[in-house]
């Protein structure tokens, strides 16, 4: 999955995925802390109340072979194990098919309510491309977040008894939810989703940039940053991707 677009995702994605959405750009880890619909993760200013960063979805619809996403590489699936693995990211829920890891998603109800005991209404969609562990619904109304601007009923589908996060649908949303961040409700993305605006590639630079988060990895998209993804190993191991991460090509 691709993470490409880093200061969106990095702010989005913990509530995202804490309500069973997912989104990204960088290491597929499975992780999931969240209540709502996962998410692995992704500069967010966002009013966020994710805790779940089990299954990055990446949104970016940029097809640029030059770019690729950062991946931890591996030998085995024992390899991609995080040392504080919850039920989601044991050995089994992993492979190493090309040398880098890649996470297969939640294997059974047992293991979501397992990795997340305080979801009361916790499971695991097998119907995705990646088997997420996603609130369960009847009607969108179980998927609503209080107080949440981007997560209201008009934010959600209840779609096959599983909460499926529709995205923003408007700019003033976006800045309902987060005051003065300068973001836009993208149409780049899928579902909608609020990014930095911007008028270059220039603007969408972080004041803490990292070889990752450069100029050159950058597109202003329709008026929306869009990271395109690392260009090198390097730059993936010299971010907050860490040394054991490599640069993978589609």
């Amino acid at each position: 999955m691709l993470i490409r677009n880093i200061p969106v995702a990095l702010a989005l994605l913990a509530l995202i995925f804490s309500l069973g959405v997912s989104v990204g750009c960088g290491d597929d880890d499975g992780a999931t802390t969240d209540s709502d619909t996962d998410s692995d993760t992704d500069s967010d200013t966002d009013s966020d109340t994710d805790t779940d960063t089990d299954t990055d979805t990446d949104t970016d619809t940029d097809t640029d072979s030059d770019y690729g996403i950062c991946q931890l590489s591996c030998d085995t699936a024992a390899d991609c194990v995080p040392t504080d693995a919850a039920a989601t990211q044991d050995e089994d829920n992993w492979s190493c098919p090309d040398g880098y890891c890649v996470w297969l998603g939640c294997l059974s109800l047992a293991e979501c309510q397992e990795a997340y005991p305080e979801w009361a209404n916790v499971g695991c969609n097998s119907s995705l491309a990646t088997p997420t562990c996603i609130s369960q619904c009847d009607a969108v109304t179980d998927c609503v977040v209080a107080a949440a601007p981007l997560y209201d009923e008009d934010n959600w589908a209840c779609e096959s008894l599983f909460c499926t996060y529709t995205g923003c649908n408007s700019t003033e949303e976006c800045l309902e939810a987060a005051p003065d961040s300068g973001f836009v409700c993208a149409a780049y993305t899928d579902p909608d989703m609020c990014a930095l605006s911007c008028t270059e590639p220039a603007d969408c630079v972080p004041a803490d940039a990292v070889d990752l988060t450069d100029e050159d990895n950058w597109a202003c998209t329709g008026g929306a940053c869009e990271h395109l993804g690392c260009l090198t190993t390097e730059e993936c191991t010299g971010s907050y991707h860490g040394p054991d991460s490599i640069c993978v090509f589609d």
